[in-house]
């Protein structure tokens, strides 16, 4: 890594002082940069996940996306020189950024204008129904996992007796349950997608004081509004616990409303498509926490705090569905 060159190829001044690390990226390393010419956000792209088929082009139409969004939200986007988002310098990646001074909130902080904000820019998001060259639908984006496979990677270990083994083991017949269910609902959700953020939670929005920047667009792409909807109230709206509190939902739905109409959806085929998001996340921090994906052992251990995390929300988003199915106006059973 040499950001005092790649600064210095990029026409951004000279270093003033040493990068310094940004703690909170879950993917990749981001850093603070001072140089003669102003203030920068950068961005190690993981070489992990750089090198799977697909993920630089990806990684390049997500940026483009954002800069699509830039003006009529209030995107973070990379800067664009020589033509170019994504940089390279010898084996790595970057993106370089303008700073931007503020911090994520999380459960606890979030207030209901919190999540009346954040329901707004994603009504806005889905309303636009933007098109962006290169970027098209994904076929087959519900796709059933190996988790079987994983299982037996697990086993085949030596040490196969960590906590986030056992709860996986303990847990994987419902996650199957879920992956499939979730497929099941893929022709009905892939029949409206629109292009948006697909990772609106917390720590992807920074805050200065009330104004917000929507920040780390990498996961962008088509997605059914109703079904990133639900995941954004997720993310926003929990108590801490596991619960939803009914003010910050209904300020984030009302919110929403004031930009898209939810009247004719069919929500228990959304609810169960809704899980898919967290599924694709558990499937990789399982690859991490194994060392399949992962650079170093610091990353296998933050993959296995990942797991037990995502499967706890996963859990957790059974109850949630209850009382949204309520809150909706949709009635009181489970799906």
């Amino acid at each position: 890594m040499d950001i005092s060159k790649l600064m210095d190829t990029l026409r951004l001044g000279g270093l003033l002082e040493e990068p310094v690390m940004i703690t909170g990226g879950l993917l990749h390393k981001m850093f603070r940069v001072s140089t003669s010419d102003g203030l920068y956000a950068v961005k190690l792209l993981n070489p992990e996940i750089i090198k799977r088929p697909d993920a630089l082009s990806n990684t390049i139409h997500s940026e483009k996306i954002a800069k699509a969004f830039d003006g009529l939200i209030p995107a973070v986007v990379s800067l664009e020189i020589d033509g170019k988002q994504v940089h390279k310098l010898g084996d790595e990646y970057y993106m370089v950024y303008p700073w931007v001074d503020g911090s994520s909130v999380f459960l606890g902080e979030i207030t209901a204008y919190h999540c009346e904000t954040i329901g707004s820019i994603l009504g806005k998001m889905h309303h636009q129904d933007l098109k962006v060259e290169c970027v098209k639908p994904e076929e087959n984006s519900f796709e059933m996992f190996a988790w079987e496979s994983y299982l037996k990677c697990i086993n085949d270990l030596k040490n196969s007796d960590k906590e986030w083994m056992a709860v996986y083991r303990r847990s994987l017949e419902d996650i199957k349950g879920w992956n499939q269910k979730a497929r099941d609902s893929e022709s009905y959700l892939s029949k409206l997608t629109v292009i948006s953020h697909r990772d609106l939670d917390p720590k992807n929005v920074m805050w200065n004081g009330d104004k917000p920047y929507i920040i780390d667009w990498e996961a962008a792409g088509y997605v059914n509004p109703y079904q990133e909807f639900l995941e954004v109230i997720n993310y926003w709206a929990d108590d801490g616990a596991g619960n939803l509190v009914k003010e910050k939902c209904d300020a984030l739905i009302n919110a929403y409303r004031g930009h898209m109409d939810i009247s004719t959806v069919l929500w228990d085929e959304v609810f169960l498509g809704s899980y898919i998001g967290m599924l694709g996340w558990l499937e990789y921090n399982v690859k991490r926490a194994l060392g399949i994906e992962a650079s170093d052992e610091a990353e296998m251990l933050l993959g296995e705090e990942q797991v037990i995390g995502t499967i706890r929300e996963l859990y957790s988003y059974q109850g949630k569905i209850r009382q949204l199915r309520e809150w909706l106006g949709y009635g009181k059973n489970s799906v």
